[in-house]
């Protein structure tokens, strides 16, 4: 049977199963519902469409009797592409630089031989249909989405760079070299390599990457002879983002003790200076993201992303200057760090009034206390079992780095009020923007390609899973800290 279903890109009459729900017809046929944070289980009740003009939840509408479908026009979304500069020259043609993250896709457009940056663009990722962390990705692979996924990432980055291409008044067959950032998974997937076994103990990759390919086996219409890099990745859960990140933050010349985090879905961390580097990650979840949070959604228009203090009374910002929608995770952290401040929330995570108010109608409630707890005590402990296992202390740190794109928009402040954050002071604290993307702009030149390979080199991870310090620390840091904290 058809159904005809107007999208963002256009009118057209998708061939569908009618046993399949719309989210998965939809998904089939090479387009995505924006909203749909769980991939189609059911839990985040976001996957809205407009089914013969009744607004349904795509995941739990069958096709059977559906004649048109309207995917809504999802929100204009915060993509950071902040932090990439210009880069040494040397080459010939057009280079293209993308940081492929979880929940966006930044790009970069370069000319070689200057180095001179052309253009950036940024967006949300389009494989969010099928998730919004990477354990619902790897998910959506087992369960047959596998060449989808693939199709879907390698279709966006590619009509990104003709978008970049088209702004600079340049040819897409001009470009000579792509290099790609991303986490492990991230990098498993455009390349066709199934991420499932990263899903499992002992959660190994089926590539580490760090080679260049014919670009032309993921793009048509580029030079001939394009080359295609994917930057090193340290293990499952530490990819090339990190370890591009790091080295365009300065980690091979790091003095001191640094601490360098990108937090997201996953919290991933290195800690360490110019003579090495240990790294780690855990399983922070997409509460940080706007998923699985009662009134969660991500920094769009309409988002509270800024929650502060004034007179007693909570005062927030919204993304746009317009009623607010929804809660993204930067406004997450301040709103507990602010209830904290008030004490309508104590250090056990108890909410006096759940579900609590914000703003037009906008709530936090204990649940959405309850994911919080669960994400800060992830990150937080793995922080605190770096520390410990390297014989360190938090007071030792001269530097921590946030980066990343809910990093930059995290204020640091409220992050060290709950805890999220090792014992610092501020002033410590820095903000690097997409790292991973200025990262991979440097990987455009041979010498970018050979400094992260070398940072690689000179980074052990550490496995946090099975260890008994880091699961005694997740119970310790499970507990929010009050001003009355010594």
């Amino acid at each position: 049977m058809k159904i005809k279903v107007t999208s963002p890109a256009g009118e057209q009459y998708i061939e569908v199963n009618e046993n399949d729900d719309l989210l998965t017809a939809i998904r089939a046929n090479g387009l995505q519902v924006p909203g749909a944070a769980c991939g189609g289980k059911s839990k985040c009740r976001k996957c809205f469409v407009y089914a013969d003009g009744k607004k349904v939840l795509s995941c739990e509408t069958k096709a059977k009797g559906v004649s048109e479908v309207v995917i809504p026009q999802p929100e204009e979304i915060n993509a950071v592409t902040k932090g990439a500069q210009d880069i040494a020259p040397g080459g010939t043609g057009l280079g293209v630089a993308v940081d492929i993250g979880t929940t966006t896709v930044a790009t970069f457009l370069y000319d070689l031989e200057s180095g001179k940056m052309l253009g950036k663009t940024g967006t949300r990722n389009a494989q969010r249909s099928y998730g919004a962390d990477v354990i619902s990705r790897i998910q959506a692979w087992s369960e047959g989405h596998g060449e989808e996924m693939t199709a879907v990432i390698r279709k966006q980055i590619s009509d990104l760079i003709d978008e970049l291409c088209l702004v600079a008044r340049r040819e897409r067959s001009e470009v000579t070299f792509v290099s790609i950032v991303g986490n492990t998974v991230m990098q498993h997937i455009p390349e066709g390599l199934s991420p499932v076994a990263i899903g499992v103990a002992p959660f190994t990759p089926e590539s580490l990457f760090g080679d260049i390919r014919p670009a032309a086996n993921w793009f048509d219409g580029l030079c001939d002879g394009a080359q295609l890099y994917l930057a090193d990745c340290m293990a499952g859960y530490v990819g090339g983002d990190i370890t591009a990140g790091l080295y365009a933050s300065g980690g091979l010349e790091a003095e001191g003790l640094w601490f360098y985090i990108d937090i997201g879905t996953n919290g991933e961390m290195a800690l360490g200076n110019k003579d090495g580097w240990v790294s780690c990650a855990t399983a922070a979840g997409p509460a940080f993201e706007g998923a699985e949070i009662s009134c969660g959604m991500d920094g769009s228009a309409g988002a509270i992303d800024k929650i502060k203090v004034v007179d007693g009374k909570l005062q927030c910002h919204v993304i746009g200057d317009v009623t607010a929608k929804g809660l993204c995770g930067s406004g997450l952290i301040d709103a507990v760090s602010c209830l904290l401040t008030v004490e309508e929330l104590n250090e056990a995570g108890r909410l006096d009034e759940s579900p609590r108010e914000l703003r037009d109608g906008v709530t936090i409630c204990a649940d959405d206390i309850r994911q919080v707890q669960l994400a800060k005590a992830a990150i937080r402990a793995g922080a605190e079992t770096l520390l410990a296992h390297t014989g360190h202390k938090a007071e030792e740190i001269t530097q921590v780095v946030i980066a990343g794109g809910f990093g930059s928009y995290m204020d640091a402040a409220s992050a060290l009020h709950i805890g999220l954050l090792p014992e610092v002071s501020l002033d410590k604290v820095v903000h690097v923007g997409n790292a991973a993307g200025a990262g991979a702009s440097l990987a455009l030149t041979d010498w970018g390609r050979e400094q992260i390979a070398e940072l690689n080199r000179r980074c052990t991870y550490f496995e946090l899973s099975g260890d008994k310090l880091f699961r005694d620390f997740y119970v310790d840091c499970m507990a929010f800290e009050t001003d009355d904290d010594d």
